[in-house]
């Protein structure tokens, strides 16, 4: 390997949550829910499969972009413990759609990880549907975040 070689890897961590909600907007009538939403309208509940991927320079000291076990500890810590049998409808203030799930996941994130480590995040509903945030929407976020917090100082 060169010398001035930095080499770069991701990373990525799977978790699982069990979680009910509820896709309704108080402002509507049934019908327009029922319309819109379809089953997702009346409370229901998803196996939820998050994949959070991190992406940066491998340390040459300890070969790692990030230890495992202190990605890991932080999701557990700052998502899952938060989500896990819960109704989603009490914990987020949105929504809960699984695209702005992963905002309000990637908001608990940002700060504990630099903005410029995270680089996806993905949220399985079922086996077959997920959402999710690649670098550039994460960085768009963590940008907007980050003049969002300067505008109260």
């Amino acid at each position: 390997m060169p010398a001035d070689f930095r080499p770069i890897a991701q990373i990525a961590c799977e978790f699982r949550f069990e979680a009910s909600h509820q896709l309704r907007r108080d402002d509507w009538s049934d019908a327009e829910n029922d319309a819109v939403f379809g089953n997702c309208a009346r409370l229901h509940g998803h196996s939820y499969r998050l994949v959070v991927t991190l992406r940066g320079p491998i340390d040459p000291e300890t070969g790692m972009v990030m230890n495992f076990q202190d990605v890991k500890r932080l999701v557990r810590e700052r998502i899952i413990s938060r989500l896990d049998h819960q109704h989603l409808n009490d914990v987020v203030s949105r929504l809960t759609t699984a695209e702005n799930l992963l905002y309000w996941i990637a908001d608990q994130l940002l700060g504990p990880l630099p903005a410029d480590l995270l680089a996806r995040l993905e949220l399985w509903e079922t086996t077959t549907c997920c959402a999710f945030l690649a670098d550039a929407e994460l960085q768009q976020f963590a940008q907007a975040r980050a003049q969002a917090a300067m505008a109260i100082v």
